[in-house]
């Protein structure tokens, strides 16, 4: 065989694989389009009967090290929106978005020394979408020697819910849900259904629930932190809750482009 007939076979091989990838990426993408469109409207009708019954649903929220937190704040303004994309001249689903607020007429006080001591408590205001007045008082050098923070009493919760088409996963991406920070849950196609949605429901009323543990993914995550490693173990670090999820493409557009 002729080094041209060589690398044609190879393109040709390769462009077959390609092929059926994309073939699998718009199966997947009609079963996700199903997925998320039925998880809106639940949560349209959930979100419509929460913003009208207006439970009373304290929560308490701790800042930074925890020395200071937020108390009896209450949920409201819930709202969900479903961001949409075309391809082929068809619209599909993206993703579906959850919002609404913990508030409280409160305001914290809180004083940092040391300019290091201001920044990090200031970063940390920032990564949680946290409003806040900064008053800097600084040495005849310019340098911040004290920090006094009025921080608002309003913690905004959003979830989102979206595909990877690739893995054939839904990925869900809580900010600020119950506690402060990012946590990202990862299910398969099959996992994903309403039992599930009911038990991030009742994380959102304030309900006994399992939705922490559910699913193949977190169940695999709990096994690895819990177990206890023989002597012949080599060490490992367990996945972070909270950390990147490896090999999740990010998103529909990206895949579609291709």
């Amino acid at each position: 065989m002729s080094l041209l007939d060589d690398l044609k076979q190879q393109a040709d091989s390769l462009r077959q694989k390609q092929q059926v990838t994309q073939e699998e990426i718009n199966q997947n993408l009609l079963a996700a389009h199903a997925k998320l469109n039925e998880a809106l409207h639940y949560w349209i009708d959930l979100f419509n009967s929460l913003n009208v019954i207006k439970p009373v649903i304290p929560r308490f929220y701790y800042l930074e090290s925890g020395a200071t937190k937020f108390e009896n704040l209450l949920q409201c303004d819930y709202n969900v929106n479903g961001r949409r994309l075309t391809a082929d001249h068809k619209d599909y689903i993206e993703a579906v978005v959850l919002r609404f607020r913990c508030i409280s007429d409160q305001k914290l006080t809180i004083e940092k020394q040391s300019d290091p001591m201001v920044q990090r408590l200031r970063d940390h205001l920032w990564s949680n979408n946290i409003r806040f007045d900064l008053k800097e008082l600084r040495n005849e050098r310019g340098y911040v020697e004290r920090g006094i923070f009025t921080v608002v009493a309003e913690v905004p919760v959003a979830i989102t819910i979206t595909a990877d088409l690739e893995m054939a996963r839904i990925k869900i991406a809580t900010k600020n849900l119950e506690r402060l920070g990012d946590y990202v849950y990862i299910y398969d196609f099959d996992e994903f259904d309403k039992s599930l949605m009911e038990e991030l429901a009742k994380v959102i009323i304030a309900k006994p629930n399992t939705f922490r543990t559910m699913g193949r993914h977190q169940e695999a995550i709990l096994t690895t932190t819990t177990r206890v490693p023989r002597v012949a173990d080599e060490p490992r670090s367990a996945p972070a809750e909270n950390g990147p999820v490896p090999g999740f493409s990010g998103g529909i557009k990206s895949l579609l482009k291709r």
